[in-house]
C-alpha cells in the first residue's frame, strides 16, 4: 500500500478505505475537521485552524472536542442522544450581537451544526461525521471569552409529543367534567381480535354528557373513539360496561358513524337498546364507559406491520420526511424468513393515551422484533439487526495490534443485559391499562448451570398479541443475552474512520493476557477524537456467540443461535 509517493493526500480527492490503509502504513495523513453552525443570523464556518475549503473560508476558532455517535443500549428504557458540544473563542465579541442582549439575538434552539472530516482542502474528500440540533437546554453559554454551543443527533428533532389531541370543552362544551383535558388515544392495528376474556378492549369517550337532552334520555349519547380516522369500526360490537358487565348495544341503535369511523352515536330508549338494564332500554349514566372493536390507521397492506407502523409515527409526529429513512427499512419491513424473524408476517397494534417521545416509542415499536435504529453516516435513520442471520460472518477489515491506540483494548463482561431465564408480558389491553398476557418461562439450561445461577429477566411486548410471535422474540432474546456478550471499548487509529455503527469488524488481538483470533464484532458506539485522529469504539465481541457462518474456537460457548431454550414446566 506505500510507495514512492510518501503524501498520496496531497493529490487523492476520495476519501476511501485504501487511502486510509495507505495512510495508515505510512503513519501520515492531512485529515481535518470543520464546523458549520446556524445561527439567527447566518452561519458561523470555524476550524481548529485557519483554511479554505471549496471555497468557504474556516476560522480557527476553536479545538474540536471527541465526537460520538450511539445506537444505545440494546433493552434499555430511553433514547440515548449523540451530543456535541463545542466552544467557540468570543474574546474580541465578535458574537456579542447575536447573544442575550446583542442588537440581532434571536432563538438558537433547533438550529443545525455539522461537522465533516476531509483531507486539508480538499472540498470532494469531506464526510459528515457528526449532524444534529442545538438543545433546548442550555443549547448556548456564554462567558467572558467564549460561546460554547450543545447540539444533539437528528433523534432531537424527532422527539416530539405522541399523541397530542386532547378533549376540550372548546371542541366540546357539554363534556362530562372526569373527561376535560383527556388526551385522545392514537391507533394502530387490528383491535378487532385477541381481547378475552372481554368483549372488546378498545374505550370510547361520551363527549355530550352533559348536553340537557341527554340527561334528559331524549338526544343520542355522542362518543369519540380515537385522535386518528380508523380503518374500520364493527358497529355491532359496541359495549357499554357497567357494573362489570359487558353489554351489547343494539347496532339498529348505533347510529350517525362520522368520516375517518372516529366518531359516532347511541340511541337513549332506541327500539331495541339494552333491556337487560332495569328492565328497560338504555340510558346513559356518568359512570357508564364504553368499548368497540376498531382497526386503526390505514397504511395500506402494512397497517400491522410494526416496522411501518414505527415508521408513520416518525413521520406524523417527528416531522421525519420518506428521504429521511435508509432503503433498508423497508428491507426489514419485508422481511419474512427464518420464521423467528418473520416480520412481514407479524401482527402489531398501538393504543396510546398519554403523551409520549415520538422516536422513544417508535424505538420500543422496533426492539420488539429485535431491531434498532440509529443516525448512519449519510444522516438516514437506519435499521440496525439484531437477527442472528443478519450478522456478518466474515467480515474485511481486521483490527490487529497496531490499529489500536497503546493501553485502550478493554473488554469487559456486557452488565447491560446478561440473563438466562425470562418471560415475556405481552398484549396491552386499554381496558385494563397492562399486558393482558404472559409467556410460559423459558430458560438456558446450559447457562444456568455454567454460571451456577439463573439470571430472571421480564421482557415486554406489548404491541404484539400473536402468542407465537411473542415466543419466538424472547428466545431469540434469552439466546443473546445468555451468550454473556462482551463489549470491547477501545480506541482505534484513523484507519477506522469511515466504519459506521452496526457494521462488523474482525477481531485480530494479542495484548498481554487478552487473546482474540478472527472474532466478528459489532460497532455499538464510534467517535471521532481530533487529538491523533483516533476513532475511539465500543464494541460487542462475539467471542462466545455463534451464529450462522461463525463457530467461536473457543471452549464454553453456552449461548448465541444454536443455544438451547427451553420452556419450564
Amino acid at each position: 500500500m506505500s510507495g514512492k509517493n510518501r503524501q498520496l493526500y496531497l493529490t487523492s480527492s476520495t476519501l476511501d478505505q485504501p487511502f486510509l490503509d495507505w495512510c495508515a502504513d505510512n503513519l501520515d495523513n492531512k485529515l481535518e475537521m470543520v464546523v458549520d453552525i446556524e445561527t439567527p443570523t447566518g452561519t458561523i464556518h470555524a476550524s481548529d485552524r485557519n483554511k479554505y475549503v471549496g471555497g468557504t473560508f474556516y476560522e480557527a476558532l476553536l479545538v474540536f472536542p471527541v465526537i460520538k455517535r450511539t445506537v444505545g443500549e440494546w433493552l434499555a428504557p430511553t433514547i440515548q442522544f449523540s451530543q456535541l458540544q463545542l466552544e467557540l473563542s468570543n474574546v474580541d465579541g465578535r458574537y456579542n450581537d447575536i447573544l442575550p442582549h446583542g442588537a440581532n439575538y434571536g432563538s438558537w434552539v433547533g438550529k443545525t451544526v455539522q461537522v465533516r472530516m476531509g483531507l486539508a482542502e480538499s472540498a470532494s474528500t469531506y464526510t459528515t461525521i457528526f449532524s444534529g440540533t442545538i438543545t433546548e437546554v442550555g443549547g448556548v453559554v456564554r462567558s467572558v471569552k467564549s460561546v460554547t454551543i450543545i447540539a444533539r443527533d437528528n433523534y432531537e428533532k424527532l422527539s416530539t409529543v405522541f399523541p397530542n389531541t386532547s378533549l376540550t370543552t372548546t371542541v366540546y362544551p357539554d363534556l362530562d367534567d372526569g373527561l376535560v383535558g383527556k388526551i385522545l388515544p392514537y391507533i394502530y392495528g387490528d383491535y378487532t381480535v385477541s381481547f378475552d376474556p372481554s368483549k372488546a378492549v378498545v374505550p370510547a369517550y361520551p363527549t355530550n354528557g352533559k348536553n340537557a337532552g341527554v340527561l334528559a334520555f331524549t338526544s343520542n349519547l355522542a362518543l369519540r373513539i380515537s385522535e386518528n380516522d380508523l380503518k374500520t369500526f364493527d358497529t355491532t360490537n359496541v359495549y357499554l360496561f357497567r357494573n362489570d358487565k359487558f353489554y351489547l348495544i343494539d347496532p339498529s341503535d348505533v347510529v350517525n358513524v362520522g368520516s375517518g369511523n372516529k366518531t359516532f352515536e347511541i340511541k337513549q330508549g332506541g327500539s331495541g337498546g339494552i333491556t337487560s338494564i332495569d328492565g328497560g332500554a338504555f340510558e346513559y349514566s356518568n359512570s357508564d364507559t364504553f368499548f368497540v372493536r376498531v382497526k386503526g390507521k390505514d397504511l395500506g397492506a402494512y397497517s400491522d406491520n410494526i416496522v411501518w407502523i414505527a415508521r408513520d409515527i416518525l413521520m406524523t409526529f417527528g416531522g421525519a420526511l420518506s428521504g429521511d429513512f435508509h432503503s433498508n427499512w423497508a428491507t426489514y419491513r419485508d422481511k419474512s424468513s427464518p420464521a423467528q424473524s418473520n416480520i412481514a408476517g407479524f401482527k402489531c397494534r398501538v393504543w396510546e393515551d398519554e403523551p409520549k417521545s415520538a422516536i422513544e416509542y417508535a424505538l420500543s415499536l422496533l426492539e420488539q422484533v429485535r431491531l434498532e435504529a440509529f443516525i448512519d453516516r449519510s444522516l438516514k435513520l437506519k435499521i440496525n439487526s439484531l437477527h442472528f442471520e443478519d450478522y456478518d460472518a466474515s467480515p474485511s477489515f481486521s483490527v490487529k495490534n497496531w490499529d489500536t491506540v497503546k493501553d485502550t483494548f478493554q473488554p469487559q463482561l456486557e452488565t447491560q443485559n446478561n440473563f438466562n431465564r425470562a418471560q415475556g408480558a405481552y398484549d396491552f389491553h386499554p381496558n385494563v391499562n397492562a399486558n393482558a398476557r404472559s409467556t410460559p418461562i423459558y430458560n438456558n439450561a446450559a447457562s444456568v448451570t455454567q454460571i451456577q445461577r439463573a439470571i430472571s429477566k421480564l421482557v415486554s411486548f406489548p404491541n404484539l398479541y400473536v402468542d407465537t410471535d411473542v415466543e419466538y422474540q424472547l428466545i431469540e432474546v434469552l439466546r443473546l443475552a445468555s451468550a454473556m456478550l462482551e463489549t470491547v471499548t477501545v480506541t482505534l487509529t484513523w484507519r477506522a474512520l469511515l466504519k459506521d455503527i452496526g457494521e462488523f469488524v474482525k477481531l485480530n488481538v494479542e495484548i498481554g493476557g487478552t487473546i482474540f483470533q478472527d472474532v466478528p464484532a459489532m460497532i455499538r458506539d464510534i467517535g471521532y477524537d481530533p487529538k491523533g485522529l483516533t476513532i475511539p469504539m465500543k464494541l460487542w465481541s462475539m467471542a462466545l456467540c455463534p451464529f450462522p457462518g461463525y463457530t467461536p474456537g473457543y471452549g464454553g460457548t453456552v449461548g448465541g443461535y444454536n443455544a438451547t431454550i427451553t420452556q419450564e414446566t
